[in-house]
């Protein structure tokens, strides 16, 4: 039995949300979804990077939540370290992140397009590695301590591609950004907590409703890109 996804994109019209179903039937062409994996495969299908961001969210903050609270949980990490954190900001505080991010980054990238691109979303993940627990993972496990950042480093990843996959099936348009986000940078954001000076940024998920569709992706020849070995 085939499945078929289709994307919901909500683009501003005169202050209101015109509601276009998109079926995403071409991209999963390839797919033969006549199995368990069939949904995840479609779900990383969907998730692309898109920088045409609104202001708005069709998403609740406490479903925002949701996503965040349960991916942080349920990734896994090297000897279940669970050395992620991340904080969801919006509003004024997004807003206010993107400014120091512009400070930081001028003239090497141009504002407006921080602007337009980050900034004018409704909010921003930011995910960090709370470098105490990895130094203190090392210690317990000495024999494996060249190795254990660059283990670090790939579930990092996992949790930044899975809050973002989960992010695009509820119909958001996001991208993954890596500005050089310092101790002193996030110290002035004023959270209204402290963040650990161990909390080391990794990446940054500005995200909002979309105001129009991802730009069109290209491949290459996936047999260039995997190989089968037959004993």
């Amino acid at each position: 039995m085939s499945t078929r996804l289709h994307v919901i994109i909500f683009l501003p019209i005169a202050d209101c949300g015109v509601q276009i179903d998109i079926t995403s039937q071409q991209l999963l062409d390839e797919l033969t979804p006549s199995n368990m994996s069939a949904s995840y495969l479609e779900a990383i299908t969907v998730r692309r990077s898109n920088y045409a961001l609104t202001s708005k969210s069709s998403v609740s903050d406490e479903k925002l939540q949701d996503i965040i609270k349960h991916t942080v949980k349920h990734c896994p990490s090297p000897f279940n370290s669970q050395a992620s954190r991340v904080i969801l900001v919006t509003g004024a505080t997004h807003i206010k992140l993107w400014e120091a991010v512009i400070a930081a980054l001028l003239p090497r990238m141009p504002e407006g397009e921080i602007r337009t691109r980050f900034a004018g979303g409704y909010g921003s993940v930011m995910f960090f590695e709370d470098q105490a627990i990895l130094d203190e993972m090392i210690k317990k496990q000495p024999f494996v301590a060249n190795q254990f950042p660059d283990w670090n480093k790939n579930a990092a990843g996992i949790l930044h591609a899975t809050i973002w996959t989960a992010f695009s099936l509820e119909g958001l348009a996001a991208t993954l950004q890596h500005p050089p986000l310092t101790a002193e940078m996030i110290a002035g954001l004023d959270f209204g907590f402290d963040v650990p000076s161990t909390w080391k940024s990794t990446a940054i998920l500005p995200f909002g409703d979309p105001a129009a569709a991802p730009k069109e992706k290209t491949f290459l020849p996936v047999e260039d890109r995997f190989k089968v070995v037959k004993s």
